[in-house]
């Protein structure tokens, strides 16, 4: 049984992230852990002052959130036809990297979920401050999900790979899981930025390698453009990526400028680990 941690501040881009992974995942006999993340330093002394003095105001908090949270997983179970899962509700007070990573460890947790919070500085323009630092911290897979990217069957995914990508037979089980479920039409995307003629498939020692497939390679192009330029021109509903420590994903987003910025995560991007 998969093991899914919800993100949520009860917005409405939060909600449409978790529907879409509902829909996605809920036929499927999973566990999705609900979370939302306080931070002690949010109730300010007039807050403090107000509350009964024999009612801690995190308590408080704690039940008003645990309240929404089953009410948020009602909803859902309601609008997901055919839904097998079930769901757990969790409120931490802790920063927001570090209530994921203990989920992460106490619920045995496979993949984390959130939406784009639309942040607008130079790095958040491509997935949002807190989907960045789940991508760049958490050690699990992720699935982000786009502003008002709203669920549809899973016909088409992009699987995107750099040259130097080394993967085990392992590395892609959370993949495979997906396409077990829903046997969707694979594309890998190779890209090789330095004008190389060597050739490089990813796949071969994966447990994708009995997969059919077509191999798409682009030489002598960024990454954000070739995946841009691909996503344009193949309709895909995911796109796959494994990242590693200075992989090409962090290193393109660690180099853009202004002028470079050109990838939009236009469709929900999973983040392989």
């Amino acid at each position: 049984m998969q093991s899914i941690l919800l993100l949520t501040d009860f917005s409405d881009n939060a909600y449409n992230a978790l529907k879409y992974a509902v829909s996605l995942l809920g036929k499927s006999n999973c566990k999705f852990h609900l979370l939302t993340i306080d931070k002690p330093s949010s109730y300010i002394t007039g807050e403090l002052l107000a509350a009964n003095p024999e009612d801690s105001i995190y308590r408080r908090v704690i039940t008003e959130n645990k309240t929404k949270l089953n009410n948020l997983a009602e909803k859902l179970q309601k609008e997901i036809n055919g839904f097998n899962g079930n769901f757990q509700c969790h409120v931490l007070f802790d920063g927001f990297i570090s209530a994921i990573e203990t989920c992460i460890d106490k619920y045995k947790i496979d993949t984390v979920v959130l939406g784009t919070n639309g942040a607008s500085n130079l790095e958040e323009t491509l997935f949002g401050s807190n989907a960045l630092k789940v991508i760049r911290q958490v050690k699990v897979t992720s699935l982000i999900i786009p502003q008002h990217f709203e669920y549809k069957k899973m016909n088409s995914i992009l699987f995107s790979e750099h040259q130097n990508d080394d993967l085990s037979k392992k590395d892609l089980n959370d993949l495979a899981f997906i396409f077990r479920e829903f046997q969707p039409q694979l594309h890998v995307l190779e890209i090789n930025q330095n004008n190389s003629n060597t050739k490089h498939n990813a796949l071969e020692k994966t447990s994708l390698q009995f997969v059919d497939y077509k191999i798409h390679r682009l030489s002598g192009i960024p990454a954000p453009y070739a995946i841009q330029a691909f996503c344009q021109l193949f309709k895909v509903d995911l796109h796959a990526l494994f990242v590693k420590e200075e992989s090409f994903i962090d290193r393109f987003i660690q180099k853009s400028t202004t002028t470079e910025i050109s990838y939009q995560t236009t469709v929900p991007l999973l983040i392989l680990r």
